[in-house]
């Protein structure tokens, strides 16, 4: 289950990172918002001198945090599963 958890959040981050540096590059309008957050509120933390590199690291990170999330909801139904049973736990799985 730890390995599936794992390639669906890389799948979708990845996916959320194509999508997030078109709409980073071309914006329009409030779906960039959406899709930057939290990238956007942190960069109001920083001066607007941002190198190009900081800004891909951050946009990477930020795909990658929405990839793990999404890939959790997806999942809830069978962590809880797995977790109702008592014959299978997490632990169990990555072995």
């Amino acid at each position: 289950m730890k390995m599936r958890l794992i390639i669906t959040a890389l799948i979708l981050g990845g996916g959320h990172f194509l999508l997030s540096f078109v709409v980073a590059y071309i914006p329009i309008g409030s779906v960039a918002v959406v899709v930057l957050q939290p990238v956007l509120w942190l960069t109001t933390l920083w001066p607007r001198n941002i190198p190009n590199s900081v800004e891909f690291v951050l946009l990477a990170i930020n795909s990658l945090f929405w990839g793990a999330t999404l890939a959790v909801l997806l999942n809830i139904p069978t962590l809880i599963r797995g977790r109702a049973s008592g014959s299978r736990s997490l632990e169990k799985d990555v072995r």
